[in-house]
C-alpha cells in the first residue's frame, strides 16, 4: 500500500550527504531513541549505580513529555513550547535548537548523522543531529506523538486522528514509501526484531507488519485497552505489553505465532487501569513496569516486577511512585544491569534495585512523564517543569567502542567509562558465550582515578576465528560495592574475505548491444556467499549487483558508452576490498540497423505554468513504425534559423517512450523564459541506439509568469576573509518562493554600484541559481566601496530589489616587522604570537579560520594515526613564499565544549599538516580551563585541534634517550615519550651499583616528548645505568639503559 505525501525539501542536493551515515550504529553505551534501542526493552547492559550527583541542569520553555535519547555525547529531547534541542551530554550547554510546528511530545531517534523528530503539529523532522540544520520535513497529514523508529534506512511513525496510520518514509530524503492503516490512533512508538515492525493502536489493537513489504504477520491482536504512546517490547521471539484503559493486565505474546503465552493477573484493585508505561524487559528474566490507576486517591501508580516467563509476581510488594499523571503518559522506567531508574508524577527520580529494595531518592523539583535515559554512566531525565538534568553515578562501566552488534576485524580500539568509590581498576574480557561462558582476559590494569569515555585497550582479534563473541568490562574494586560492576557488548568477529581477481569485461556476442559479460575468479576465502560487483558511468563508482556465482551479464549497459567494473567478495557480514578494474564498450553486433521513423506531427503550446511548453506527438516504433521505440531526445533553440545538425549539442532533454507506434506521446519542457518563442525538434531512438531523422520543427512561446517572486532579504556585505583584497562576500535570505511559496524562482541577479552612481544599471552585474544565498565579487578594487542590491527572477520577471548594503575590500595580511615581531588575533581568541627576529624578512602574515568540510587540500591529507580529529582549522601564511620563521612561534587555537563533545580535553593536541600528513606538534599544550590548545611552532602552516587516543604500552624502548650523550657540561635531559598520561620516576647508579640520583616528574602529558633534567656538575666521568619507569592508569613500564659522561 502506498501512499501521496507531500514533502518540503530543505537545501535541495545536501540531505543525502548528510545521511551517508546512517547506516552506522550507534556506540555501545548510547541511549539513541526511545526506550534505548529498538526493540523497546529499556534495558543497557552498563552499570550506573547510585548515588547520584547532579552535574548539569538545562531550563527549556514549555513543558517536556518527550523522552531525551542520546547519542555520540549529545542529548536530544522535544518540548511543549515547538521545539527540539540539542545539549552537550557532559555539560548541559546547549547545542542547537529547532522551532517545529507543534507539541513535540514524540521522542527523538537518532540513526548516524540525523535525527528525526514528529510534532503535535502534523511534521516529521529529519534534522543534521550535529548542527539542526534541515534535512527534510514530511507532512504527516495528523497530529503525531509517536516515537520514530529507523531501520534498514526507513523511518516508520505513527499518526493520530484522521489518518489513524503507521507511515514508512525514506531515512535519507523524506519520500513515503507506505503506510499501514489502523483503526485508531498510532500513538505508539513503534518496536522490531530486525525484520517486523510491531505498535499497538488506540482500540486496543496490536498490529505486527513485515518491515519492507507492510504485510501483515498475523491478524491485529485485541486487548480491551488503548496503547497510547506505550510501545511493545521485543526479545527473543516474545513481544512484552502493556495497552493499558479497561486492559488491567500485562499480556505475553508470540510473536511468530499469535499465541498468548502468558496474561498477569489483575495489575490494579478496582476502575479503570488508565494508566501505564512501556515495560522494561531485562535479560535475567524479569519484566519491570510502572502503572496505576487514573485517581490517586484510588490507586497512586506503582513500579512492579513480573517473571517474564510466567507473568507471575516476582516482588511482594510494589513501589510507590507517589501520584499519578493528570496527562495519562506515565513515565517509563529505564534500567542499567540491575539498577531501575522511574521518575514519579510527585517530582523524584526513583533508583531502585532488581529486587525492589530503594536505592536513592533524588528530588527533581517538577512532576515527570518523560522516561529517562542511560548512558556512560549518565541518567538524563526531564521534568514538567522544562528541566533537563543530567546525573552521574558514582559507579560506572561502560563500553563505547566497539558498538553492540559490530564486526570487527584486526586490531579493535576499545573505549569506555568506569568509576567507583572503591576504585581498583579495570579488566576486559571476551568470551563466545555459551550455558558457561569462557572468559578470556584482553588486558588489566590498575586505576585510582576514574575514565570517562577513554581508550581502554587495543584488542587484536586477528586470530580468533569467525563468530560472535561477548567483550565484558570488569570494573575491579577494593571493596564490594554490591552491584554488577560490569558492561556487555555483543559483537562479531569477522576477518575480511581476500577479494576475486581475473575479472573481466567484454561485449555479448552476437546481441544487439546494451550488455557486457563479466567474469571473474573466486575469492580463496572459505564461506564467500556472494560476490558484489560496482559500476562506473562516469559519475562514480555505485552497486551494480549482487550474486552468488563466477559470472554476471551487465543488461543496460549503453551501447557505445565505456563503463569501468570492480568486484568485491562478501560473507554475510564482511565485504573485501575491491578487484582491480576492467573497462568494456557494448556494440551492436546483431545485425539490427533499421532506425525508427522520424515523428511528423511534433505541436508545440504555451504549458500551463510560467516558462513551459507542452510538446506531443504521435509515438514511432522500433524499426520504422513497427514495435516501440525506446525513447525520445528533445531539443530546442530560440534561432528561427537554428541549423538542427547541431541537434546533440542543443540544450534539452530526453523521456522513455511510453508504448508502442501509434499511441499519444507528450512532454512538457519547463526552465524556460516566459514570452521567449522557442523552436523544438524531437528524435526517436531505439534499445540498440539507432536514432530516428529529426522531426518537423515545432515552436511556440513560452507561458508567461504575470506574478513576480517576493525579494530575497537580509542582504549583507563583507571583506572576504583570507586574502589581499579586491574580494567582497555577500549573503541573503532565499526569497520566500525559492523552494517555498510559488515555489518558481529561477534564481538571483545581484547588482552593484559604486559610491558616485546614484542607482543601479537595469544590467545585472552577476547572477546566481535558485537556491544560492550567497556570491563572491572577485574584482572589489581594494579600499572603494560598494553598494549592492539582489533581486530574485522566475521565468518571466524580477522581484522587488532588497535592501541595499555596502561593503569595502580590504588586504587582510597584516605586517609583521622583522625587528619587532607582532601579535595576529582573530575575534574567537585564536592568536598567533611571534617573537622579534623571528623571521627572515619583514611580511604580511594572515590567520584565518578555514572550514574543514570545504577546505580542498585537507581530501589528500592522510588522516592522523591514533586521534580524533575535530572541525577546528586554521592557517597561518606569509604573504611571500619565500618567507620563513627563523625562531619560535606561539600558535592559540580555541575550541568550543561543542567541537569536542566526548573527548578528553586534557588529550586535546595541535596537529600540522605537512606534505599531506597530520603531524602532532610535540610542544602542544592542553589548557581546558581557557578551553584552548597552544603549541611553539617553527614554520607556519595548516593547523588543527585532535585528542590524542593513548594506546599500546605505556613507552616503547626506543622512545627512552638522554641528550647529550655522551653528556659534558652542567646538565643532561632524561627524554621520553608516554603513550598515556604518566608519572615517571628515573634512577641512576653508578657501576658499583649505587644509586646517584632519584628524580621523577608527574602528569606527564600523553603523546608528547617530556623530559627532566639532571644536574651533572661534579659527578665523576664514566658509565651510568639509569632507569626509567613509567607508571599510569593503562599500566607501567620500565626500561633501563646506559649513559655516559665525558667532562
Amino acid at each position: 500500500m502506498t501512499e501521496k505525501t507531500v514533502r518540503r525539501w530543505i537545501a535541495p542536493g545536501t540531505a543525502s550527504l548528510a545521511l551517508l551515515a546512517c547506516a552506522l550504529a550507534a556506540q555501545a553505551a548510547d541511549w539513541p531513541m526511545f526506550r534505548g534501542n529498538a526493540a523497546r526493552t529499556g534495558h543497557v547492559s552498563e552499570q550506573a549505580s547510585p548515588p547520584l550527583t547532579k552535574v548539569w541542569e538545562f531550563q527549556a520553555p514549555g513543558g517536556i513529555i518527550s523522552s531525551p535519547a542520546i547519542y555520540d555525547g549529545r542529548v536530544y529531547v522535544g518540548t511543549r513550547a515547538d521545539k527540539i534541542y540539542a545539549l552537550d551530554a557532559a555539560t548541559g550547554a546547549p547545542l542547537w535548537e529547532r522551532l517545529t510546528a507543534g507539541w513535540v511530545d514524540s521522542s527523538p531517534a537518532v540513526s548516524g548523522g540525523a535525527v528525526y523528530a514528529a510534532c503535535r503539529g502534523g511534521r516529521l523532522y529529519a534534522m543534521d543531529r550535529l548542527n539542526g540544520a534541515l534535512l527534510w520535513i514530511a507532512d504527516l497529514g495528523a497530529p503525531s506523538a509517536s516515537s520514530p523508529l529507523v531501520l534498514a534506512g526507513r523511518v516508520y511513525i505513527g499518526t493520530g486522528s484522521p489518518e489513524n496510520k503507521l507511515k514508512v518514509y525514506d531515512a535519507a530524503t523524506g519520500a513515503p514509501l507506505g503506510f499501514w492503516q489502523a483503526g485508531q490512533p498510532v500513538d505508539s512508538a513503534p518496536s522490531t526484531d530486525g525484520s517486523y515492525v510491531y505498535f499497538g493502536a488506540n482500540d486496543g489493537k496490536l498490529h505486527a507488519l513485515e518491515a519492507l513489504a507492510l504485510a501483515p504477520r498475523w491478524t491485529a491482536y485485541p486487548t480491551l485497552g488503548s496503547f497510547g504512546q506505550n510501545a511493545v517490547a521485543v526479545s527473543s521471539g516474545t513481544l512484552y505489553f502493556l495497552p493499558g484503559k479497561d486492559e488491567k493486565k500485562a499480556s505475553l505474546l508470540d510473536a511468530a505465532a499469535r499465541s498468548l503465552l502468558a496474561l498477569s493477573a489483575g495489575l490494579t484493585k478496582s476502575g479503570p487501569w488508565t494508566q501505564a508505561g512501556s515495560p522494561v524487559v531485562d535479560p535475567a528474566g524479569v519484566l519491570y513496569f510502572a502503572a496505576g490507576a487514573a485517581d490517586a486517591a484510588e490507586e497512586p501508580a506503582r513500579l512492579a516486577a513480573l517473571s517474564s516467563g510466567t507473568l507471575a509476581k516476582v516482588w511482594t510488594s510494589s513501589v510507590s511512585l507517589f501520584g499519578v499523571s493528570p496527562l495519562g503518559v506515565l513515565a517509563s522506567p529505564a534500567m542499567a544491569n540491575e539498577v531501575l531508574y522511574s521518575p514519579t508524577p510527585s517530582g523524584r527520580l526513583l533508583a531502585v534495585s532488581s529486587s525492589g529494595a530503594p536505592l536513592d531518592d533524588v528530588d527533581i523539583s517538577s512532576p515527570a512523564y518523560s522516561s529517562p535515559a542511560v548512558s556512560n554512566g549518565l541518567v538524563i531525565v526531564a521534568n514538567y517543569g522544562g528541566k533537563v538534568i543530567g546525573y552521574r553515578a558514582s559507579g560506572i562501566a561502560a563500553l563505547s567502542d566497539p558498538a553492540e552488534g559490530a564486526v570487527v576485524n584486526g586490531p579493535v580500539a576499545v573505549t569506555g567509562s568506569f568509576a567507583s568509590l572503591a576504585l581498583a581498576g579495570y579488566e576486559l574480557e571476551y568470551s563466545t558465550g555459551g550455558s558457561v561462558p569462557q572468559w578470556t582476559r584482553i588486558s588489566s590494569a590498575a586505576a585510582a582515578a576514574p575514565v570517562y569515555g577513554g581508550a581502554l585497550a587495543q584488542w587484536d582479534v586477528t586470530g580468533l576465528q569467525n563468530g560472535e563473541y561477548t567483550l565484558r568490562l570488569r570494573v575491579l574494586e577494593s571493596a564490594a560495592s554490591g552491584y554488577d560492576a560490569s558492561a556487555r557488548v555483543a559483537l562479531r568477529v569477522n576477518a575480511v574475505p581476500q577479494p576475486p581477481s581475473g575479472l573481466a569485461a567484454a561485449d555479448v556476442p552476437g546481441d544487439s548491444g546494451n550488455a557486457l559479460a563479466l567474469s571473474w575468479t573466486a575469492s580463496p576465502t572459505p564461506g564467500v556467499t556472494a560476490y558484489r560487483l560496482y559500476r562506473d558511468d562516469g559519475s562514480g563508482y555505485a552497486l551494480l549487483a549482487s550474486t552468488t556465482g563466477l559470472a554476471y551479464t551487465d543488461g543496460a549497459a549503453v551501447t557505445g558508452q565505456e563503463f569501468s567494473y570492480q568486484v568485491s567478495a562478501f560473507d554475510g557480514w564482511s565485504e573485501s576490498a575491491r578487484s582491480g578494474e576492467v573497462y568494456a564498450v557494448s556494440v551492436n553486433d546483431s545485425g539490427d540497423s533499421l532506425a525508427p521513423s522520424a515523428v511528423t506531427d511534433l505541436t508545440a503550446v504555451p504549458g500551463a505554468a510560467g516558462g513551459s511548453v507542452l510538446l506531443a506527438w504521435t509515438a514511432v516504433g522500433d524499426d520504422g513504425d513497427i514495435g516501440a521505440a525506446a525513447h525520445y531526445l528533445v531539443r530546442y533553440s530560440t534561432d528561427p534559423a537554428q541549423d538542427w545538425g547541431d541537434f546533440d549539442s542543443l540544450p534539452g532533454s530526453s523521456m522513455t517512450a511510453g508504448g508502442p507506434a501509434g499511441i499519444a506521446e507528450s512532454m512538457e519542457m519547463v526552465g524556460l523564459s516566459g514570452g521567449v518563442t522557442y523552436y523544438f525538434e524531437v528524435k526517436a531512438v531505439d534499445e540498440v541506439g539507432n536514432g530516428a531523422n529529426f522531426s518537423n520543427e515545432a515552436s511556440t512561446w513560452a507561458a508567461r509568469d504575470l506574478l513576480p517572486p517576493l525579494p530575497p532579504s537580509g542582504l549583507t556585505v563583507a571583506d572576504a576573509p583570507g586574502d589581499e583584497g579586491s574580494a567582497l562576500d555577500l549573503s541573503w535570505a532565499l526569497s520566500p518562493d525559492d523552494g517555498a511559496g510559488a515555489g518558481d524562482v529561477y534564481g538571483y541577479r545581484v547588482f552593484r554600484r559604486a559610491a558616485d552612481e546614484p542607482l543601479f544599471s537595469t544590467a545585472p552585474y552577476a547572477s546566481t541559481g535558485a537556491g544560492v544565498a550567497s556570491y563572491r565579487d572577485p574584482a572589489a578594487t581594494l579600499n572603494v566601496r560598494y553598494y549592492y542590491s539582489v533581486a530574485a527572477f522566475d521565468s518571466t520577471g524580477e522581484s522587488a530589489l532588497s535592501g541595499e548594503a555596502s561593503g569595502v575590500s580590504a588586504d587582510n595580511f597584516r605586517l609583521v616587522d622583522i625587528s619587532r615581531g607582532g601579535s595576529l588575533r582573530l575575534a574567537d581568541g585564536a592568536r598567533v604570537e611571534i617573537p622579534a627576529s623571528a623571521v627572515s624578512g619583514s611580511d604580511g602574515v594572515i590567520f584565518t579560520r578555514l572550514d574543514s568540510v570545504t577546505y580542498q587540500p585537507l581530501a589528500r591529507a592522510a588522516a592522523a594515526g591514533s586521534a580524533n580529529p575535530t572541525g577546528i582549522l586554521y592557517q597561518v601564511r606569509f604573504r611571500s613564499a619565500l618567507t620563513r620563521l627563523t625562531g619560535r612561534a606561539l600558535v592559540t587555537l580555541p575550541y568550543a565544549a561543542s567541537e569536542v563533545a566526548g573527548m578528553q580535553e586534557e588529550n586535546l593536541k595541535l596537529y600540522t599538516l605537512a606534505d599531506g600528513v597530520w603531524t602532532m606538534l610535540d610542544s602542544s599544550s592542553a589548557d581546558p580551563a581557557a578551553s584552548k590548545v597552544s603549541a611553539e611552532v617553527i614554520r607556519f602552516s595548516t593547523f588543527t585541534i585532535m585528542e590524542y587516543l593513548p594506546s599500546g604500552a605505556v613507552f616503547a624502548d626506543n622512545e627512552v634517550y638522554t641528550y647529550p650523550n655522551p653528556a659534558r657540561g652542567e646538565t643532561l635531559a632524561f627524554k621520553f615519550r608516554v603513550a598515556h598520561k604518566a608519572f615517571v620516576r628515573v634512577d641512576v647508579y653508578n657501576v658499583a651499583g649505587e644509586q646517584v640520583a632519584a628524580l621523577e616528574k608527574a602528569d606527564c602529558p600523553a603523546g608528547q616528548t617530556s623530559e627532566i633534567t639532571w644536574g651533572i656538575k661534579g659527578m665523576a666521568p664514566g658509565v651510568y645505568v639509569y632507569r626509567v619507569r613509567a607508571e599510569s592508569a593503562a599500566g607501567s613500564r620500565t626500561v633501563i639503559k646506559k649513559l655516559a659522561i665525558v667532562h
